[in-house]
């Protein structure tokens, strides 16, 4: 037996073998080999973060500023919306003020 502690992807293959597992050796090579792709993905793009040869705390600085817009964009639209809806419900407020007033003079 080895005397490691962490168990690796090669005692599990050994294991497989030796307990009489050896169909699913395969499978698990397979599993392997995707594991070692999206690990060696990750790795690269967290390169590219650090590549960019931006501070994370620039970066971190321009994120909070884009959200702070966002929200002051946000807000703007929603007062114009406000405004909108008050200038219509003023006219029609106006609208039925006058027919009311027809509607007297009638009488």
């Amino acid at each position: 037996q080895q005397q490691k502690r962490t168990i690796n992807a090669e005692h599990i293959l050994l294991a497989l073998d030796k307990l009489g597992f050896g169909d699913y050796r395969a499978d698990a090579e397979a599993v392997l080999r995707d594991c070692k792709a999206i690990a060696a993905k990750r790795r690269r793009q967290s390169t590219r973060l650090e590549n960019l040869g931006i501070p994370e705390e620039e970066l971190l600085k321009q994120q909070q500023e884009l959200f702070a817009r966002a929200r002051e964009e946000q807000a703007r639209d929603e007062q114009q919306q406000w405004q909108q809806l008050q200038a219509e419900a003023q006219i029609q407020a106006t609208m039925q003020q006058s027919m009311d007033s027809s509607d007297d003079d009638d009488y």
